[in-house]
């Protein structure tokens, strides 16, 4: 209870005398004025420290000062004023402890403050929805962003602000939020690249979030955004996607390239060596015929290193396929020592191959590129190696039952490797500088094509080597055991030319090949080995001769002018009189497609130029029907 007129307090209750931190006694006569620090801004306060008028309709917030100087925040409210004994005015004050609630308030009002701030400052857009999709709030970062200001931004339909595409995702988006809040759960949040316009027409990439503000009794209160401007990103992302569709181009503009190289190159190598063999078939003195094997030597020599580029290609883009069949590794080591026990013998060198007793010689996987990447690892060593010994060992690294893996290490006591080549002599087109090295050629890409080998077939390559001492080469392998399979180890390439001639012994042939050279020596070896032979220049004739005559089988070329031999086997074929013709595709590209695509059109088998005689012959052998063949 206060005095009005001298505002000094002559009654206080228990818990006002609490709030104050001091006793009812203490308070008693003491003026209005010496506890009041000051009063909200809506009044003004008079000497006393009121703030006049004061009734129960209103009520005033005053900051009261505790006996321990602890400021209290409060709500004063006057209940009633009534006359004392004596007639004076008495008026009777409500006070409420308000300060959680003013701090939590202040509190707020920081936390706005702080988020406006750093909303108006952040250089990406914020804003705010309705849940209906309303703009409630747009940051300035706006103008920056679009050339618009916030409140124009906040004006705007949705066409006006993003193109349709985007405009789609925000509509579907919405539909998500309003199934959402139908089916009482929380809204998802937003994520998504949006196009949006700009003022003067021009459109933009951005990246938005979206998020659901859900209030205390779980209805959704609006929906809080941040768009970031992400044109440079795009920008730079779309200049990657052109540089990648750029390389890809180029890698098959190469692959293209290569093919038709390729095809350039193989078929006068293919003459190159046809002829070389007809004339070894001929009368010749010592010196001539020793002369010819050199040239066909050389001739060898170049075929290895086209191959060696075109499969280097193919690995490149991903298009050399391994074969998955049962094999005998014995096989594969037979293979590779044929091909160089010659020259070791030559040179005076040892020749060994040991395979550990715990290996399993019977695998499946592709045994002829297993024959190719230790060959030329035992095919360097052979050449870089002029006195002591080669060794080949294989061994099993991985325990019995699962798919093992093999490694085979090739050691020898040649030149050996200085460092700086050791560590990059798996790379492509790389041989050692010293005069040795220089002095036996080659493209340096047999290691090189080794390593891809390897590691398509789930291992990888290694080398320790000392310079002026020798090396050891060793490569792995991932090849599961299969089952037992018949020992084929190659017989010597003059022993089957001596047996395979009488094999095709009178059998009709038609040679379909445009390139008049190539006809001539391929009819002169096939008639070698007995057939008869007529000639075609290209596939429209073809068509019209195995109609007039039978044949018991067709070599094709591919490629041919007027009509190729993909187009004339597919014709054929529609013919069914000559649905079980064998036709055999003879062609210079060396990719997997050129075969599946000699396959679709119904060839029965595929020749890749240059080819050696007995190469010639076995695919005549695979593919002649036996009641064509005379006695």
């Amino acid at each position: 209870m206060v005095d009005p007129q001298i505002g000094v307090m002559f009654s206080v209750n228990g818990h006002f005398a609490k709030l104050m931190g001091t006793s009812e006694a203490h308070l008693r006569d003491v003026p209005w004025a010496t506890v009041a620090c000051s009063v909200s801004p809506s009044g003004e306060t008079d000497a006393h420290g009121f703030t006049h008028p004061i009734s129960a309709a209103d009520a005033r917030v005053h900051r009261l000062l505790r006996a321990d100087d602890v400021q209290v925040f409060v709500e004063v409210s006057a209940l009633a004023t009534f006359p004392d004994r004596q007639g004076h005015a008495v008026c009777v004050l409500m006070v409420k402890d308000i300060s959680e609630q003013v701090l939590a308030e202040e509190q707020l009002r920081v936390s706005e403050q702080r988020l406006r701030l750093l909303t108006d400052s952040a250089r990406d857009v914020v804003w705010t929805m309705s849940p209906l999709g309303q703009a409630t709030y747009v940051s300035p970062a706006v103008l920056q962003l679009r050339g618009i200001t916030p409140s124009e931004a906040m004006a705007q339909t949705i066409d006006e602000t993003l193109t349709p595409d985007s405009r789609d995702a925000v509509i579907r988006y919405f539909f998500e939020v309003a199934t959402a809040v139908q089916q009482g759960v929380t809204p998802p949040q937003f994520r998504s690249e949006l196009e949006y316009w700009r003022r003067d027409g021009s459109k933009f990439w951005t990246e938005v979030l979206a998020f659901p503000v859900m209030g205390a009794n779980g209805a959704l209160v609006e929906i809080l955004g941040v768009t970031r401007d992400i044109s440079q990103r795009r920008l730079y992302e779309d200049s990657l996607l052109e540089a990648r569709e750029m390389a890809e181009k180029s890698n098959a503009a190469k692959t293209e390239f290569l093919a038709h190289i390729s095809h350039e190159i193989r078929t006068p190598m293919t003459a190159i060596l046809s002829l070389t063999e007809l004339v070894l078939n001929t009368p010749l003195s010592e010196s001539q015929q020793s002369l010819l094997n050199k040239s066909k030597s050389a001739g060898r020599l170049l075929l290895g290193i086209i191959n060696d580029i075109l499969d280097l290609s193919k690995l490149d883009n991903g298009k050399l396929e391994l074969a998955n069949a049962p094999f005998d590794v014995n096989d594969v080591l037979q293979q590779v020592s044929d091909l160089v026990s010659e020259t070791c013998a030559i040179k005076g060198l040892r020749y060994d191959v040991e395979m550990a007793q715990d290996v399993c010689p019977y695998r499946i996987g592709d045994s002829q590129r297993l024959a190719q990447a230790l060959l030329n690892l035992v095919g360097n060593a052979v050449k870089f190696t002029e006195q002591g010994h080669v060794r080949v060992w294989v061994r099993r690294l991985s325990d019995p039952g699962q798919a093992e893996q093999l490694r085979f290490e090739v050691q020898d006591t040649g030149i050996g490797l200085a460092p700086a080549l050791r560590a990059k002599v798996f790379e492509g087109f790389v041989q050692g500088d010293n005069a040795q090295t220089r002095a036996h050629g080659g493209t340096g890409l047999g290691l090189s094509i080794c390593k891809r080998l390897a590691q398509q077939m789930g291992g990888d390559v290694g080398v320790t080597s000392q310079e002026g001492q020798g090396s050891t080469f060793w490569f792995t392998v991932q090849m599961p055991v299969g089952p037992s399979v018949p020992s084929a180890h190659l017989k010597s390439a003059s022993a089957q030319t001596k047996e395979m001639p009488r094999q095709v012994q009178g059998v009709h042939i038609l040679l379909v090949e445009d390139n008049l050279s190539m006809q001539g020596v391929l009819k002169q070896l096939l008639e070698l080995a007995g057939a008869r032979v007529d000639l075609a220049e290209n596939g429209q004739v073809a068509i019209q001769m195995i109609d007039d005559v039978r044949y018991d089988l067709v070599l094709m070329d591919m490629q041919m002018p007027i009509l190729g031999g993909l187009d004339a086997t597919q014709i054929i074929r529609q013919k069914p009189a000559h649905q079980d013709l064998p036709i055999v595709a003879l062609t210079a590209r060396g990719f997997i497609e050129d075969r599946d695509r000699c396959a679709e059109a119904g060839m029965n088998d595929y020749l890749m130029k240059p080819f050696e005689y007995k190469d010639l012959i076995a695919v005549l052998q695979r593919n002649i029907p036996s009641w064509s063949v005379e006695a």
